[in-house]
């Protein structure tokens, strides 16, 4: 993924601002890893104070946990809002507390107006959030004036910097985790932040699948067809400037079982070694459990555990080749099919 990761990072450094990019991945396919490689190249940190991007992370799946999709929504809305007021008041206090403080004053007034109207309009034309909360809040409240404070300050915090001989490009939100949370919440967390958030010198990178958004907007659409297949389309295409795809199958899944097995106990060195072992687990592995990384390390751990229990207890339990591939077997069938693994 060397090569991905760079051009990514490239592409980022340059591209103009808003933009939003998905990185595309099922759950457990390294969509975080890959965005914190991103944040260290690009993000300033104590490490890299030379770095060209503030960056901002928001795992909306703390956000969600045992809240309603109207407070989900609020409390990101307050989240991100305050993570942007807080790197800008942290570098320039004095000189933008004034743009700061309104954006806090706008922000108290209108989060809960935006995130019910959310969900009353998600998929459709964001212009319709932002009539709708003006009309329920009135004129000076609306979501273009919070988005236009958060602008100000933004630009101020930039002027600040330049003035100080250190120039930055501007701020890098990362969302993590919205395929851990319901997917029409998700979904409706895209449309706030396409409405609230995408503001000049601001660069949104998601990890979402498409299939998430998909399921989302399933409530508004119904069930995906070839006839309405171009609605949520469009919708994605609307968000997400930029899709990239996790290149998960490119790396060796043969290699990488066998040094997994290896290193828990299950194989010797020699079977490791061996490449009929090798592409035996391989298959199996690939028709049960599939080649998600974190699916592989789920099925290495149950075989470990499995391992230090046949220590424990004296006995043979199936030293052999034959044996070991027969009981790895068994096990992705355990943990791919239950309810066969019951049967047998």
């Amino acid at each position: 993924t060397d090569k991905y990761m760079e051009a990514l990072i490239k592409f980022m450094g340059k591209a103009n601002m808003p933009t939003t990019v998905a990185i595309q991945g099922e759950w457990g396919s390294g969509k975080t890893s890959m965005m914190n490689q991103i944040r260290y190249k690009l993000c300033e940190s104590p490490e890299n104070q030379d770095n060209e991007f503030y960056g901002v992370w928001i795992n909306t799946w703390q956000y969600s946990l045992m809240k309603s999709p109207e407070e989900t929504l609020i409390n990101l809305i307050s989240g991100l809002t305050k993570e942007v007021l807080s790197v800008i008041s942290a570098k320039h206090e004095s000189s933008t507390s004034q743009l700061t403080k309104k954006v806090g004053n706008v922000l108290g007034i209108i989060a809960r107006a935006a995130a019910k109207t959310a969900i009353s309009t998600t998929g459709v034309d964001g212009a319709e959030i932002v009539d709708g909360v003006s009309s329920r809040e009135g004129s000076d409240a609306t979501i273009l004036a919070l988005r236009e404070a958060l602008q100000d300050a933004v630009n101020k915090c930039l002027e600040e910097d330049e003035k100080a001989g250190k120039p930055k490009k501007g701020f890098l939100f990362f969302i993590d985790d919205l395929d851990r949370i319901d997917p029409p919440v998700a979904v409706q967390i895209l449309e706030l932040i396409k409405n609230i958030f995408e503001v000049d010198n601001c660069l949104f990178v998601l990890a979402i699948d498409y299939d998430v958004v998909v399921k989302g907007l399933e409530p508004k659409f119904g069930v995906l067809t070839e006839k309405n297949e171009r609605e949520f389309r469009s919708f994605f295409d609307k968000i997400i400037q930029l899709p990239f795809s996790m290149p998960t199958s490119n790396y060796n899944i043969e290699q990488f079982l066998t040094e997994s097995l290896q290193a828990v106990g299950y194989v010797s060195p020699e079977f490791a070694a061996d490449e009929s072992f090798q592409v035996s687990i391989s298959n199996m592995a690939m028709e049960s459990v599939g080649t998600n990384p974190r699916a592989i390390k789920r099925l290495t751990n149950t075989l470990s555990l499995i391992q230090i229990m046949n220590e424990i207890e004296e006995g043979e339990f199936g030293e052999s080749k034959f044996e070991k591939l027969i009981n790895f077997g068994l096990v992705c069938i355990q943990i791919a099919y239950p309810s066969i693994y019951d049967l047998i």
